[in-house]
């Protein structure tokens, strides 16, 4: 797959309906995506060639849609930025919360786990068998928080989302679907806080 790069962003409103769009123009993009950003506004990643007009009727034709993941969007709770000092003082506590849930844990253990500020990921798992995780963490749900920390820990046995690693994840959180769209109603703030 070609490597994209954004040649040019141009700050766009459609015709008819008059929706503000930034559009990023890509290099190795095939065809037209959109998505909003967590404020709600409309992002259009377009192939360099793309007119404004093919935007337009793109943007207009996922009206329903653009709506539906607004109103979700609205739904969301939205965590507030913690500094750097609060920041060290979670990891402590999520460090303890995570020593304590491998204490009694009888899976695969990390090489390492790590407290971080990540802007779009709870957790993630290294293939060195090293698993970070997520210092807002410990601002959503314990039961959550447990199930990231499964999730990640159930990467050590296989690095995908495959049925398999689903069927790992189950054995220790049978109702992980009902934890993972929980834990989609959180927003994590960026990192630098605006």
């Amino acid at each position: 797959m070609p490597r994209r790069r954004i040649k040019k962003t141009t700050y766009h409103v459609t015709g008819t309906f008059k929706i503000p769009v930034t559009v990023y123009f890509c290099t190795g993009l095939r065809r037209l995506r959109i998505n909003l950003d967590p404020e709600g506004n409309v992002i259009a990643h377009a192939p360099i060639r793309t007119t404004l007009s093919d935007i337009d009727r793109f943007v207009e034709s996922n009206l329903v849609w653009i709506e539906k993941q607004k109103i979700k969007l609205e739904k969301k709770i939205h965590l507030p930025y913690i500094d750097a000092s609060e920041q060290r003082r979670k990891a402590r506590i999520i460090k303890a919360r995570a020593s304590a849930f491998l204490a009694v844990y009888d899976g695969k253990l990390p090489k390492k786990i790590y407290v971080r500020n990540m802007s779009s990921r709870w957790g993630s798992c290294s293939s060195l068998g090293n698993i970070s995780l997520n210092v807002y963490l410990l601002d959503v749900e314990p039961d959550l928080f447990e199930y990231v920390l499964i999730h990640e820990l159930s990467h050590l046995y296989y690095m995908n989302h495959s049925p398999k690693f689903w069927a790992q994840v189950s054995k220790y959180c049978p109702d992980y679907k009902e934890k993972r769209r929980k834990l989609k109603m959180y927003e994590i703030p960026k990192t630098n806080g605006n």
